[in-house]
């Protein structure tokens, strides 16, 4: 069990450390006092990956992984975590990750909820921490 919350605590620090890589929101019109010519960063991917999320369960991986792959994503390049944690129970979240060279598309999807963020990728290549489902 002690092994297991360390793993676990590894986890979340590690993710604490991805999400405090990701860039501020750019400024939206409102922000800038009205001007409709604020130059706000887009980023194709990301937006293609997070409307494949959409939609999807932590219930069916399988059909995530599709999804993610026929948005035009290479399926050598995508990691998930498992849709039963150690007690055989489903989980309320699964990850998934797209690695792009030097950064990670990261997803998360529960039911009716799917979040995505870009940062940069962890050592050994890969993008989420711990136990992984290769996806072949």
């Amino acid at each position: 069990m002690r092994q297991l919350a360390a793993i676990a605590l590894v986890g979340v620090l590690a993710l604490v450390g991805c999400a405090a890589d990701v860039p501020a929101p750019s400024p939206s019109a409102s922000d800038a006092g009205g001007s409709a010519d604020v130059d706000v960063e887009t980023d194709p991917e990301l937006d293609a990956f997070r409307a494949a999320l959409e939609g999807h369960s932590p219930a069916d991986p399988h059909a995530l992984v599709a999804a993610v792959e026929a948005a035009g994503f290479e399926r050598s390049a995508i990691e998930r975590t498992r849709e039963l944690d150690s007690l055989g129970e489903p989980v309320t979240f699964l990850e998934i990750a797209v690695r792009q060279g030097e950064s990670c598309l990261l997803g998360q999807v529960g039911e009716d909820e799917a979040n995505a963020l870009r940062a940069d990728a962890l050592g050994a290549g890969r993008c989420l921490v711990g136990e992984i489902v290769t996806v072949d």
